[in-house]
């Protein structure tokens, strides 16, 4: 089971367009048991605040955002592209939104980060570092 549930932290606020935010509550929907980031992205869209492009605070991570991000486990960056499951590739640097780190970048803003713990007790986080649209 995934658990969203940081350690003396704040949950990040979650920002989704009202079209993503239909496409990902249906993919999590139909996916939260069987895809390694099902659960963190049903509950991360639980959460969600629906917002036009250009109402967040800030530009936020969406479908098709190409992200650089610190992996907080491994202290590793990458630079990535969101996609859906189908368009996903990692020869092609893009990463599923049904992956736990896709989950966990969607609706982030530069320099937030998100911890996780992952089904085998894991401790996981990513932070933002840019994103580059």
């Amino acid at each position: 089971m995934f658990d969203t549930q940081t350690h003396a932290q704040v949950l990040p606020a979650v920002y989704v367009t009202e079209a993503d935010f239909e496409i990902l509550s249906n993919l999590a929907d139909a996916t939260a048991g069987r895809a390694p980031g099902g659960r963190v992205l049903a509950d991360e869209m639980a959460r969600a605040v629906i917002v036009e492009p250009g109402e967040a605070p800030r530009p936020f991570v969406r479908i098709g955002s190409r992200v650089a991000f610190q992996d907080l486990s491994n202290g590793q960056t990458r630079d990535v592209r969101i996609s859906l499951p189908r368009d996903a590739s990692i020869d092609d640097a893009r990463i599923s939104v049904l992956s736990p780190v896709g989950a966990a970048l969607i609706g982030l803003t530069a320099g937030e980060a998100f911890h996780w713990t992952d089904p085998e007790g894991r401790a996981r986080g990513v932070r933002v570092l840019a994103l580059n649209d």
